[in-house]
């Protein structure tokens, strides 16, 4: 009988995320003309000698991105059309063949040449003509200027809708889109990309949708969210195999491969590169396979094969130099500085990168320009110039920042500032060789909670009203959740599955395209002498960055701060933490391997030893790790000597203490429980308490399976007995009433504190579904799942949520941005701190906790101390040789130095 689920899921969000990458070279498209589809092969049509036949078989093959089959049928039918003397349809036939035979040319020449025949004179006077030439141009621009790409696609598109061509309308949206993200704009990009997909997938357009599953499938790998991405690529590579017309899904391939490495899978990589490389090479598509080189130039390299890596990489690179292709350029160099840097062959590691900048700032992609200017800055640094190296990562920071500034969406700005990690931990190192403790915390909260503390400081979670439209995608959504879990047969759940997806999708995009584009700079992070005048005189701020060889922690007093190097790297820190939480979820002691993280996180920091208040913003696997069960040499816990705590970074610590006061909220206590699951609700009344630990129920792990949920003994009395602490004031949603649109319907801003005992559900690909699994009512069309998109847009005024469920302190690491768990989703949502788990608790010590820390809540301690407590008196009622799976699962999170007073007045 399992209780709560683990909650590994990130913190998501309601809007569609879309990360947008490369165009590049290979990208095929074609001019629709108004024609029957025409159903014979390339060869059968090749015997034709009507160039009207020949080209609108052409321009079929070529809308479909068949450009080895569409390239004979034009160069036939440019002969035949110039015999005629008819020029007109002769250029659109020569534009159509170079097109389809682009990847063997400079695409510089190419875009030179179509320059030119836009002052044409046949040009000019024919719009049709003229669509078809600006969207070769297009295609052709995003490879070497995007500027100029989004001149040809915003004119291409005003021409397609005076001529009513929907489909180009839609294709140029998608387009736009992706400049959008090169530009640094990924808001708009989602809105542009997302509904061109939605479009092609309308009104039939197999090949727009090939691409646009591909894009999509790029962007997700970005992001590090590598299972959603394979899902993307796997689809497009179905969509385009099905249709036999159709030319092949080299992006697919590509992005497949990538995915796949990412996941670990080095060994079915291989196999899909491999093939796919030698389908390039026998269409002869030369930027196809210079880029799949560059792949397994990548993979070579991860696998310790430098001299052949060197040989893919070197081989791609002169290709995309001599056929001008700058961003494939780019990419090929800035692996090769990464191996050449690593080899210890610093000048020409920096030539290679000199060379990679050069040519990502001639293509004019913004997303890119951080990557290597922080690899060139890395360069510098090694050779000893360091205010050059420091200039770069200032340059590379301010960059990412204004990409930053377009997003509205939470967890699109955390994945965005994850995927830039390494730009401000290398500026850290940096910083950190002159014991520049100032500057040092400046770097790292640039990065480091920064798009949690702009959404509380501007509250973006208030939701804007929803419409009717969200609200049916809404219903959509839930429908499709409740199905699946109601079913276990495979394929019907991968159909529900692709449903799913596609539906969240559609309701991200309406909540984008409704919310109100933030025009305002984000939060700055908290200036160091601001987050030492928050900080008590008996507490001390440790802020952690973990790294190899070594790691540092910055400790910040109220006066004065310094950046402490710790006798660990990332790795063993790493290790160690995995080793200890899973000794201690197996209920063991972990005794040794506490002391061991003891001495290398806490004992080289003085001011660690003289605090009372620990407050703990940790990084990487430190977010799964309580430091409150560590032990010092002597074997005593760091529980029994200081309240720890925890935030997300020094930012989201100064704007929680200075937020403006708003008035406290009306209502004690909003407390859920004894959700009817299996037996309706109600049984906690009816089992006996266990009196031995074996025979006790873990609050566990459930998903979305079609398992069918236990109910939860021990929490009607959990949430009764708070209630009563907090007196007739209270209000709790028991049994059947305990429901997500019961929970919905509360004033939820009117409540301090709130209090959910539920089961919790976790999603491990889709992280935004992670939720708190409520009851259901079936007149309402809720699902029961309260997830991460819908939380963080609740209004919330509480000064504490906390979720007594397993695992909700659990979340996707986000590198130097920090944690996304549902503990961030109510923080945006407007909570001031959150109690939650690090992993699946007991269920009758976890009820005794909790009704332990809500009677010292009422007693007037702050939430740290309160919770501290409690865990003290198990520790004295158990006897502190009682394993920490019992009573170290629950940690305090934001601001929890401050009295709630949670008794009525």
């Amino acid at each position: 009988m399992s209780r709560r689920v683990s909650i590994r899921a990130a913190f998501a969000a309601s809007v569609v995320l879309v990360v947008l990458t490369t165009a590049s070279y290979y990208v095929v498209t074609a001019y629709r003309r108004e024609a029957p589809r025409i159903r014979l092969t390339s060869a059968d049509v090749q015997q034709s000698a009507d160039p009207e036949v020949l080209l609108k078989a052409a321009d079929r093959f070529y809308f479909l991105s068949n450009g080895p089959a569409a390239a004979p049928l034009y160069a036939k039918a440019e002969k035949l059309f110039s015999g005629r003397s008819d020029a007109r349809n002769e250029l659109h036939a020569k534009v159509g063949r170079l097109r389809s035979e682009a990847e063997t040319m400079s695409f510089v020449d190419l875009s030179r040449f179509l320059s030119e025949q836009l002052q044409n004179p046949i040009v000019q006077a024919d719009k049709k003509l003229r669509l078809w030439c600006l969207i070769a141009k297009g295609y052709t621009d995003i490879e070497i200027d995007y500027r100029a790409s989004k001149r040809d696609w915003l004119e291409a598109q005003d021409i397609a809708k005076s001529l009513g061509e929907d489909q180009w309308v839609t294709r140029a949206s998608g387009e736009l889109g992706l400049i959008g993200f090169l530009e640094g704009n990924p808001g708009r990009a989602a809105r542009l990309l997302g509904g061109a997909l939605l479009s092609t997938m309308a009104n039939g357009d197999t090949a727009g949708q090939v691409r646009f599953l591909e894009l999509l499938g790029r962007g997700f790998e970005e992001v590090n969210r590598h299972a959603e991405a394979l899902k993307f690529f796997e689809r497009a590579i179905k969509l385009a195999e099905s249709c036999p017309d159709c030319g092949l899904p080299f992006m697919g391939y590509e992005g497949k491969a990538q995915t796949l490495v990412s996941l670990g899978r080095t060994d079915e990589a291989k196999v899909v590169l491999e093939n796919a490389l030698a389908k390039a090479r026998s269409q002869e598509k030369r930027g196809h396979e210079a880029q799949l080189l560059i792949l397994l130039g990548k993979l070579a390299a991860q696998r310790g094969d430098r001299q052949q890596a060197v040989k893919y990489l070197e081989d791609a690179g002169q290709f995309a130099t001599q056929a001008q292709f700058y961003r494939m350029e780019a990419d090929a160099m800035f692996e090769l500085a990464q191996i050449y840097r690593d080899a210890g062959d610093l000048a020409t590691a920096e030539a290679r990168a000199i060379q990679g900048l050069v040519a990502s700032q001639r293509v004019g992609d913004r997303y890119y320009v951080p990557r290597n200017l922080t690899m060139l800055a890395d360069l510098k640094a090694r050779r000893g110039n360091f205010t050059e190296a420091n200039a770069l990562y200032e340059q590379a920071e301010d960059v990412i920042e204004g990409m930053l500034i377009s997003v509205d969406e939470p967890y699109w700005n955390s994945s965005v500032a994850a995927a830039m990690s390494e730009t401000y931990l290398r500026h850290f190192e940096l910083v950190t060789k002159n014991g520049d403790a100032p500057g040092a915390f400046a770097v790292l909260e640039r990065v480091r909670g920064r798009t949690l503390a702009w959404a509380l400081k501007d509250r973006k979670a208030q939701p804007a009203r929803e419409s009717d439209q969200t609200a049916a995608l809404e219903g959509d959504v839930a429908s499709l959740q409740a199905r699946l879990m109601q079913t276990n047969g495979a394929p019907e759940r991968e159909q529900l599955l692709d449903n799913l997806v596609e539906y969240e999708r559609r309701l991200g995009l309406a909540w984008t395209r409704e919310d109100v584009p933030n025009r305002r700079l984000p939060v700055q992070p908290a200036a160091l002498t601001n987050v030492e005048k928050d900080l008590h005189p008996d507490e001390v701020l440790l802020e952690y960055v973990l790294d190899d060889p070594i790691s540092f922690c910055i400790s910040v007093t109220r006066q004065s701060a310094r950046v402490q190097a710790l006798p660990i790297g990332r790795k063993e820190v790493e290790k160690l933490a995995e080793q200890f939480v899973d000794e201690v979820r197996a209920k063991g002691a972990g005794v040794e391997t506490s002391k061991r993280l003891f001495r290398v996180l806490l004992e080289p920091i003085p001011e660690a030893k003289t605090a009372a208040r620990l407050i703990i913003a940790p990084d990487g696997a430190l977010n799964l790790l309580p430091f409150e069960a560590l032990r010092n040499n002597q074997g005593e816990y760091l529980l029994k000597s200081r309240v720890v705590s925890y935030v997300p970074s020094g930012t989201i610590l100064d704007v929680l203490r200075r937020a403006r006061k708003n008035e406290s909220a009306a209502s004690p206590f909003l407390g859920v429980g004894d959700v009817a699951y299996e037996n309706q609700g109600g049984e906690g009344r009816r089992i006996p308490t266990p009196d031995t630990v074996r025979g006790r129920v873990l609050r566990g792990m459930a998903d979305l399976s079609g398992m069918r949920l236990q109910d939860l003994p021990q929490t009607r009395e959990e949430v009764e007995e708070i209630g009563k602490i907090v007196g007739p004031n209270a209000v709790v949603l028991l049994g059947k009433d305990a429901t997500e649109t019961a929970f919905k319907k509360e004033p939820l801003d009117q409540f301090r504190v709130l209090h959910l005992a539920v089961h919790g559900f976790a999603d491990t690909q889709y992280p935004e579904r992670s939720a708190l699994v409520l009851g259901t009512d079936p007149k309402s069309g809720d699902d029961g799942l309260l997830q991460v998109r819908e939380i963080i847009r609740l209004r919330l005024n509480a000064e504490l949520t906390t979720l007594s469920a397993c695992d909700t302190g659990v979340g996707k690491l986000q590198g130097q941005e920090g944690v996304s768990s549902l503990v961030e989703a109510f923080l945006v949502a407007g909570s001031k701190s959150v109690v939650a788990s690090l992993w699946s608790a007991d269920d009758t010590f976890a009820s005794a906790l909790m009704n332990r820390f809500y009677e010292r809540l009422g007693q007037g301690e702050d939430n740290g101390s309160a919770l501290r407590d409690a865990k003290l008196d198990l520790l004295a009622k158990y006897g502190e040789q009682v394993s920490p799976f019992y009573w170290a699962a629950f940690v305090a999170v934001g601001e929890t130095s401050t009295p709630i007073g949670i008794k009525q007045q």
